[in-house]
């Protein structure tokens, strides 16, 4: 009997703690921002109208960034969300530098796309983000890197 009372007592005490928010998930998990090796993203942030990527290049080689674009069901109005870039940009990234990127959706292409934040009801959402580049000397042949972040909108 006295262990069946110690076993109510454990689940309330997990019930309580679950409803009011402190075993949640999204709290638990940090915030992050992950890309291939020869890129690595310093910081980020997801905030108002935008979303900015602070990104070192690791790669051994100047870059030319042609192109930035974010995913997310935090995107847009459907639930699949949608995805959004700049337009065609021409931002040098040398070798060992580190570089700021933004996506600002009141922009045209973003507007166009139909993309804007909106609230998906978790505290902190997914973002698929790609960057177009090509090497500074090969400028005409293009490459794509893929990474993620993970981070709440302030």
């Amino acid at each position: 009997m006295t262990y069946g009372w110690a076993i109510l007592v454990v689940l309330v005490v997990i019930g309580a703690l679950s409803y009011f928010g402190v075993l949640s998930p999204s709290t638990l998990l940090p915030e992050k921002c992950t890309f291939p090796v020869s890129i690595s993203c310093t910081d980020h942030e997801v905030s108002g109208i935008s979303i900015t990527l602070i990104l070192q290049n690791g790669a051994g080689r100047d870059m030319l960034i042609t192109r930035v674009s974010a995913a997310s069901e935090a995107l847009g109005a459907g639930n699949l969300g949608c995805a959004c870039g700049t337009g065609a940009i021409s931002q040098v990234f040398r070798n060992g530098g580190s570089v700021r990127l933004g996506l600002i959706f009141a922009d045209a292409p973003c507007i166009a796309n139909g993309c804007t934040f909106r609230d998906t009801g978790r505290d902190k959402n997914r973002y698929n983000m790609t960057v177009n580049y090509a090497w500074l000397d090969s400028p005409t042949i293009t490459h794509q890197l893929s990474g993620e972040m993970l981070s709440r909108r302030t």
